[in-house]
């Protein structure tokens, strides 16, 4: 019998290790009062940062139009509706989230030089979420 017990809680602990270990592939980095995680390369990371993505409120995806192919090192800057930088970071992949307080702000990513900037508003029980499409490049 406590062979028995033994036998399923090692079982137990090595089919719970998976979700711990996505967790750990993504942490989370701080700049000022915004905490903020990147990533989404494979599928592993995409898991762990699904994992995590109620944690919180400002969710950003970033492709390319008419393919959806997902595009990294994309720079990142959330600024408050005055215009005072806030984050500033490069993605580690096509996912960035940021916890944010309730407010107005002003996304503005850039890839290789071609930048797009949205505003939006922050706050209450809905998460808000951004999509970001880039068009193809010649010869793609």
């Amino acid at each position: 019998m406590k062979r028995l017990r033994l036998v399923l809680i090692l079982a137990n602990i090595l089919f719970c290790f998976p979700a711990f270990a996505e967790q750990s592939l993504i942490k989370p980095q701080t700049q000022g009062e915004v905490t903020f995680v990147s990533g989404g390369v494979g599928v592993d990371e995409q898991n762990a940062m699904q994992a995590m993505r109620a944690d919180f409120n400002l969710h950003l995806l970033f492709s390319v139009k008419g393919t959806g192919e997902y595009v990294s090192d994309v720079t990142v800057r959330i600024a408050d509706s005055s215009g005072n930088a806030l984050l500033e970071s490069v993605s580690d992949g096509p996912m960035l989230f940021a916890r944010l307080k309730p407010g107005r702000y002003i996304v503005t990513v850039d890839r290789d030089g071609q930048v797009i900037r949205k505003t939006v508003k922050v706050g209450g029980p809905q998460r808000t979420s951004l999509s970001f499409t880039w068009p193809q490049e010649q010869g793609d």
